[in-house]
């Protein structure tokens, strides 16, 4: 049953999406993207599955996202041996396998072919409220006690606005008379009309109860589906599916007669459907943007397991279709993302271990109890962006319920974020031009801090206070919503990538001692940030490959060049997993406003009895652009290191210039070697006091990010073997061709100062000829620069076979033919003198401090996932 004027609504919608049911016994779904721009005719869908359709059965498009498709295979099928993921996720890979090679490559050799991602499925889990401990009878004492003179303010309310609800009293989130001045400050606002007209809220859960009164009237009818049951309607169908309906209930509980009101009692809510039973990432990702053209805000009360032990992020389809959200919802301005924290506070666990809290683009939501304390139950972390009300202390959230009833043991951050989100609708009412961004802008500057003696707070550059327990504390809706009316939007988002800093350092501690702490350093200059046209910084994240044998003992810090410190991890010790943390993605919003030229520190440390092994990382900024006409769309798939390395070497340039470097660009070029590589040396420590010991991988701090990628550069590959699946041969036939030209070129000068032009020329001596390369456009004078690159006729072989040995292939689909040149005055200068070298750093693991060292391909722009 479903309210009058649905039916035809309800049909709309089933005739929409004839999405078919999926047998996920019987077969294997997967994604493949392709490029329509790659075919000649532009429908590349109906190529593939005219050359694959006596394998692969089509099933339905992605919904949300252009040029994918959902396929099928039956599970029996011996494609089966090799099918995988394929520049998608970085595990379960697509594999030549023995017998099936030809098929390998006909699949990826397909002419648009751009991914293929696996669809497994899988249950998300609600962040249900947490039990706490209460005694009814004294709740209901103070609740009789506080009848008369303390409930005058809800009743000032409740005349004023003629509220008739029969739980509003109870709602002290909304007006505390049991603990005064600890609720979202409403009421003036309210009084102002703002009440979230005109915006919706999706709520991304187990459904809602769109038959209750208390939810009927602001039940939207578009934005809203069933992805569980495959279903129009996003009913609760099971005994435990009444999550979403008492979210909803604090976003736009109806004021009339039942149950309470919500904070945004005009807005309204959509219903999204995904924790009630097995979905796949293709059904996560569609939810995440469905209704893009609807929902202003996708409220999410659900993550990985709380259980201090997982470390998981969503899938890369998953992350693809929230940058859709962001870029296009609300007509190009953003949909907001807000996020629980998570509840696994009690067994140590933090939101910087899962994926969606810790994503740039979601709204990170704490909590705090009535008292305003924090409860033991709410993860916090450095992504943690602001704290609101839900459950403590002997308190819950009083909202709407299932069946026709009301509930007052709603609680947990899943009660939080809702209650976030319905405070966001009241600022986006009063300002719809708020970007995602602006909304995070808004968000932090108009909190306010709370128990300042417990929540370690730090005076960051955005000129506010934040704390990793409070965020920048908590939401006022007065305060908000006055900094919304009169907020004037950010210029458009920017971004940098630092390249990949290998340290390969290990530090062990003794079963009675602390381990060694792991310092690693990263010089961004102004010229870096220039090229990228970043401005001012937002959202810092941090990469790291960290070995341990003991996850739950690793703790990370970041320091910024003002001394700002993120907690990036601490000591969880539910965690005993041996398989470290790999390419794992931390996040911080801690280095709001900050310009961030200067020198950024890691620390890496483990606890007693763990040994850890800090392999690399890789520093990126988010943030407000210098020129907004300059402008980019973010790609998640692209490598940001390499574009600004690329923007550096052309600025470089001069215009009287050939377009190719010099010969010690090829020598720099074979001197590094794909991310996962360690160094071969090994790493020294220097005592520093009698509990640690620390060990510094130290940054270039030249002018320029071409020099400070010098701190990137990663270990000599000894066998040349090929990580990046490329062929070598292009760039080896290429070396082989500037060698050649280099022996010429060598050749001809000899036989210039041979030929006997004069009496005086024919008695000089060869000895008083000197060869050197010309510099690179990077090239330093500093004393770490102690790197010759001689081609005397005695190492023309031994450096031929360097360039063809130690060649990092992964960028050579970048070079051209005028990738080399060779000088004609500065290479007749000092021949016979310099020697070969590789200048070393046993600190930190470096191996050329030229600026174009590294050329580094190990970035693929994707937050790391690792499960």
């Amino acid at each position: 049953m479903f309210p009058l004027g649905f039916a035809p609504f309800v049909l709309a919608l089933a005739a929409a999406f004839k999405i078919p049911n999926r047998d996920y016994d019987a077969r294997q779904y997967f994604i493949v993207e392709l490029d329509g721009q790659k075919t000649p005719s532009g429908d590349s869908l109906g190529l593939f599955i005219d050359q694959f359709n006596e394998t692969f059965t089509y099933e339905h498009p992605v919904r949300g996202l252009d040029d994918h498709y959902v396929f099928s295979v039956p599970k029996e099928h011996a494609y089966m041996d090799f099918m995988g993921n394929y520049r998608s996720n970085d595990y379960n890979l697509l594999k030549r396998s023995a017998g099936f090679e030809l098929h390998h490559d006909a699949l990826v050799a397909f002419p648009s072919m751009r991914l293929i991602h696996m669809l497994e499925p899988k249950i998300l889990e609600k962040r249900l409220p947490v039990t706490i401990e209460r005694d009814d009878a004294q709740c209901k004492r103070k609740r009789l006690e506080a009848v008369d003179s303390s409930q005058l303010p809800a009743k000032e309310v409740s005349d004023k606005l003629d509220i008739q609800d029969p739980i509003f009293f109870e709602q002290w989130h909304l007006v505390n008379t049991l603990s005064p001045g600890n609720d979202v400050n409403v009421k003036n606002v309210w009084y102002d009309g703002v009440r979230g007209k005109g915006v919706t809220v999706a709520i991304v859960d187990d459904g809602l109860d769109y038959e209750t009164k208390d939810l009927a009237d602001n039940f939207s009818k578009d934005g809203l589906w069933d992805f569980n049951d495959n279903n129009p309607l996003p009913k609760p169908r099971l005994f435990d599916d009444y999550h979403g309906t008492r979210c909803a209930g604090e976003v736009a509980g109806v004021k009339n007669d039942v149950c309470g009101v919500g904070v945004a009692y005009e807005s309204k809510v959509a219903g999204i459907r995904i924790l009630s039973g097995k979905i796949t990432s293709e059904e996560e990702a569609a939810a995440m943007i469905y209704g893009l053209d609807h929902n202003d805000i996708y409220s999410c009360s659900w993550g990985p397991t709380d259980n201090g032990r997982t470390v998981a992020a969503p899938e890369a389809i998953v992350q693809k279709a929230i940058i859709k959200g962001v870029q296009d919802g609300r007509k190009g301005k953003g949909a907001l993302y807000v996020f629980a924290s998570g509840n696994g506070g009690r067994v140590g666990d933090q939101c910087n271990f899962d994926g969606y809290t810790n994503s740039i683009y979601s709204i990170t939501i704490g909590a705090i109890d009535y008292h305003g304390s924090h409860p033991s139950y709410a993860e916090t972390c450095s992504a943690v962006m602001v704290v609101t009300y839900s459950s403590g202390s002997g308190e819950h959230i009083h909202t709407t319920d299932i069946h026709k009833k009301c509930t007052t043991i709603h609680g947990g951050t899943s009660a939080a974020a809702p209650l976030a989100a319905g405070l966001f609708a009241l600022a986006l009412q009063v300002n719809p031009e708020l970007t995602w961004r602006d909304m995070q802008y808004v968000t932090a500057i108009s909190a306010v801090p709370v128990n300042e003696d417990d929540g370690e707070y730090q005076d960051i550059a955005l000129g506010h206070k934040y704390s990793h327990k409070y965020g920048f504390g908590k939401i006022d809706a007065e305060k908000l919503v006055e900094q919304a009316k009169n907020w004037t939007n950010k210029k458009p988002q920017a971004w940098y990538y630092g390249d990949v800093v290998s340290v390969d350092k290990r530090a062990q501690g003794a079963a009675d001692a602390n381990s060694e702490t792991i310092t690693s350093t990263w010089n961004v200059t102004e010229e870096d940030l220039e090229v990228m046209n970043l401005e001012t910084l937002e959202h810092v994240t941090v990469k790291v490959n960290i070995g341990s044998n003991y996850r739950g003992k690793i703790d990370v810090k970041l320091i910024s060049p003002t001394g700002i410190v993120s907690k990036l991890a601490w000591f969880r010790d539910m965690d005993s997993a041996e398989s470290g943390l790999i390419d794992w993605t931390f996040m911080s919003v801690a280095h709001f406003g900050e310009k961030g030229v200067g020198e950024w520190k890691i620390e890496v440390f483990g606890g007693t009895n763990n040994e850890i092994h800090f392999k690399d990382w890789q520093l990126k900024f988010y943030g407000e652009s210098v020129d907004a006409d300059k402008a980019e769309i973010y790609d998640l798939d692209k490598d940001y290191a390499l574009v600004k390395k690329e923007r550096l070497e052309n600025k470089h340039l001069k215009p009287d210039e050939p377009q190719e470097p010099s010969l010690s660009t090829v020598e720099e070029s074979t001197t590094s070697s794909p991310v996962d590589s360690t160094s071969s040396q090994e790493p020294t420590s220097t005592a520093t006091s009698s509990e640690a010991i620390t060990t510094t991988s130290e940054s270039a701090t030249t002018p320029s990010s071409a020099t400070s990628a010098t701190a990137s550069a990663t270990a000599t590959n000894p066998s040349g073997e090929q990580h990046s699946g490329e062929s070598k041969s292009s760039f080896l036939t290429l070396g082989q061709s500037v060698l050649g030209f280099a022996v010429i070129v060598f050749v001809c000068v000899i036989c210039y100062i041979k030929w006997p032009r004069n009496q005086s020329s024919s008695r000089r001596r060869r000895g008083d000829y000197e060869f050197d390369v010309i510099p690179g456009e990077d090239y330093t004078d500093s004393e770490d620069d102690n790197e010759t690159f001689e081609l005397t006729p005695s190492q023309e072989d031994l450096e031929q076979e360097r360039l063809f040995t130690e060649a990092d292939i992964t960028g050579a689909g970048d070079y051209d033919d005028d990738m080399f040149q060779v000088g004609d005055e500065d290479f007749d200068k000092e021949h016979g003198e310099g020697t070969t070298t590789a200048a070393t750093d046993s600190d930190a693991g470096l191996v050329d401090k030229k600026g174009d060292a590294n050329i580094d391909a190990s970035t693929d722009g994707k937050q790391g996932n690792a499960k």
